[in-house]
Parts: C-alpha cells; structure tokens; sequence
C-alpha cells in the first residue's frame, strides 16, 4: 500500500500537465479530485501557455501557472524566472502527471519536499514518491491512468469526467461569431485540424461530408485555425462546395463556447474534441487503427461521444502520413451524426 502524503490546512499543491489540450483537459478529473479531498489546500495547475485558458473559472484550481515549453527548452532567463515563481509559491507538494524532464528538474531546483511522479524513467530522480505503472499498452482511459495518481492521497471523492467552465460573455461572443458567419438555429461543427497530433480525415472527406449534411438540411460550420480555413476553402471551392466557416476567429475559450452551443461535433482525435466533450457536446471521433492512438486510452469521455476507425486494417503508415483515415467514408460519418442528432 502506498504510504499517504501528510498534508495540513492551508498547504499548496501544484498539479503539472504541460502538454498538450486534450491532455490537460484529461487531467481535470485529477485536479478536482484532490481539491475535493483537500477543500483546505490550495490547489495550483502550472500548464502550457496555449491550453491553459481551460483552467480559467474552474473553482477546483487556485491558481494557474503557464509555461512556454519551447522557452524552457532554449532560454535559460526563462527557465531561471518560472523557477523563482514556483520557489515563491512555497508549494508542499506537486504532482508531474507529464514528466518532461526540463519541468521535472525545475521542481527539484525549487526544492519542492514532496515530488510525485511516475518510476523507470532516466528523470525519475528527480521525484521522491514513485508511482509504478505504464501506460504504454494503453490498457485504460488517459484520465484513469492520471487517477492512478490519488493513491498517495487522503481517501474522497473520485471525479471521473472533465468540465470546461463557460462565462457568460464568451458565450455571447461565440453567437456574435457564429451570426457573422451566417449560422442561425441548430448547427454542427466540423474541425478538420489536429494541431500535428494526430493522423487526419481527409480535407476532401469533411467538405464532402458538409455537403451531405447540408443537403439534409443539417447546419454545419467548419472551425480551427486560419491556415486550416485556407486549406478548407481551397478544397471546398475544387470540389464545388460553398461553406461557412469560423476558422480564425476564435481563441480557445470562445472555441470551447462555439463547441457548447453546437448540436454535434465531428473532428479527428485532438485537443478540440476533448474539448467538445468538457462543455458536454455530442461528439464524433475519427480515428485510425493504430495501437498508440486507441481510442481505449484517447477516445471522448462520457456518454455523449461515438468513436469511428476504418474497418478491417491495423494502421502501418508513418505517422501524419496514414492513408488508412480515408477508408471512412463521409456517408458513414453522416449517417453518425443524423444518429447523434435524433439522440436527446
């Protein structure tokens, strides 16, 4: 049995996840979790920069620390200030849910007394209180295996789904947007990016799946970045579709609002549809026949989520480089969300 921290009223606790969305937003759990355990501890989260606005208006999280992971690999300024920042907070305890070795050292450097995190890595050193698990055979749900964590901790309750939480204002911002781009009533959202982190549903595959849906009287738009608009205006104008699109105009937070709004989400395994799925959206997932993506570990949480793989292939492209997405047809994923649809 592992032995439990020893943690006071009015102790500080960090909770590091500094990858990528989707990861964070799967981290939640934990960080609600141990905040219900210890209402008297303040619970801090040091994120990336880029995904750490999902923390914003989370009561659970006390404040949130945000890191530029490229300035800590190359800038030592850098890295020599957020150490400062973290030895001012004088935290207790901290838990690397994402063991990075540069992240990882700075906590020793701050000298940090309690440093949870995973055993049988070179920078495991770098913590004194070893969790022994793996998650290379993909066995659980990402956010089961952050979980794992809570074993050093006081017994309580157990948070097992992820919350973004909206304001009022990005709400109103997202209808603004989506009124500019000419959406009224129930819409889907389409979003065909993936931010390089996984592999990707054919362009020609969304657009033609737009036209399907537009042809059943569904509303779709299309989100994600300018560069990923680009590509979809391009495609959509080869293939004679005219769409609606919002790519560019949102930030994350807006994003997660634009997503709430929508009646269903279609987008490939990436940050935007966990992010769907934490403001309680309909989803539908693509994703391919490849071990390291299974979407066992990496598919939507909750009730409200449908994952689709190409049938009957195990997945040997390079990785960004699969052909194997294109076996899902846009007619299947239709169906899908006219399924999701009738769904209350």
């Amino acid at each position: 049995m592992s032995r439990l921290i020893d943690l006071e009223a009015g102790d500080r606790i960090l909770i590091s996840r500094t990858d990528r969305l989707g990861d964070l937003i799967l981290a939640l759990p934990f960080v609600e979790s141990i905040k219900a355990r210890y209402p008297e501890c303040r619970v801090d989260v040091i994120a990336s920069l880029y995904a750490s606005p999902i923390l914003e208006n989370n009561e659970s999280v006390g404040k949130i620390l945000r890191v530029q992971n490229d300035q800590l690999l190359s800038n030592k300024l850098y890295k020599k200030d957020l150490l400062q920042k973290v030895k001012k907070e004088k935290y207790k305890t901290v838990v690397v849910l994402y063991p990075e070795r540069q992240i990882s050292r700075l906590f020793y450097d701050a000298g940090i007394p309690v440093r949870v995190g995973t055993a049988g890595r070179f920078h495991s050193i770098f913590f004194n209180t070893h969790l022994m698990h793996s998650r290379k055979k993909n066995l659980k749900h990402e956010f089961e295996y952050n979980l794992d964590f809570l074993r050093f901790f006081r017994k309580g309750p157990k948070i097992t789904f992820s919350k973004v939480h909206l304001r009022e204002k990005e709400l109103n911002n997202a209808r603004r947007i989506l009124g500019n781009a000419g959406v009224d009533g129930r819409f889907i959202v389409l979003h065909p990016g993936s931010g390089g982190s996984a592999e990707c549903w054919p362009m020609e595959n969304f657009i033609r799946l737009y036209e399907l849906l537009e042809a059943k009287g569904v509303n779709p738009v299309i989100s994600g970045s300018d560069p990923e608009g680009a590509i979809a205006e391009d495609v959509a104008k080869k293939l004679g579709v005219a769409v609606r699109k919002i790519t560019g105009d949102t930030d994350l937070r807006t994003l997660a609002a634009v997503l709430s709004l929508a009646e269903v989400v279609v987008a490939n395994s990436t940050g935007p549809l966990h992010l769907a799925a934490a403001v309680d959206t309909k989803v539908v997932g693509l994703y391919p026949s490849r071990k390291a993506m299974s979407p066992v570990r990496w598919g939507p949480m909750g009730r409200k989520g449908k994952v689709i793989q190409p049938e009957g292939v195990e997945c040997q492209c390079p990785h960004k480089q699969c052909t194997c997405m294109a076996l899902i047809t846009p007619e299947k994923v239709a169906r899908e969300v006219q399924v999701m649809l009738k769904k209350k």
